[in-house]
């Protein structure tokens, strides 16, 4: 039962150094720019960026135009 759990936590361990493996080579592949362009320019810098939680996607035009959210919305209440 011992030799299960450390084969288990090896494995659990390589899965994750594997995983950053593939986050910082997707990360050496990014341009350096300012801005992250719309496209990734590999493979690789693609599931960086889904890994990690920083990609792009295309604004619909729905969307932008139609902000009804309060908290984005300017009030002056200096006429009170």
């Amino acid at each position: 039962m011992f030799a299960a759990l450390i084969s288990l936590v090896f494995a659990v361990g390589g899965l994750v150094l594997v995983l950053l493996a593939v986050v910082v080579a997707g990360i050496r592949r990014e341009p350096p720019a300012a801005e992250l362009n719309s496209r990734p320019p590999s493979v690789i810098s693609a599931i960086a960026r889904r890994l990690t939680g920083v990609y792009v996607r295309r604004p619909d035009t729905n969307d932008v135009d139609n902000q009804t959210d309060p908290c984005l919305t300017v009030t002056s209440h200096e006429g009170r």
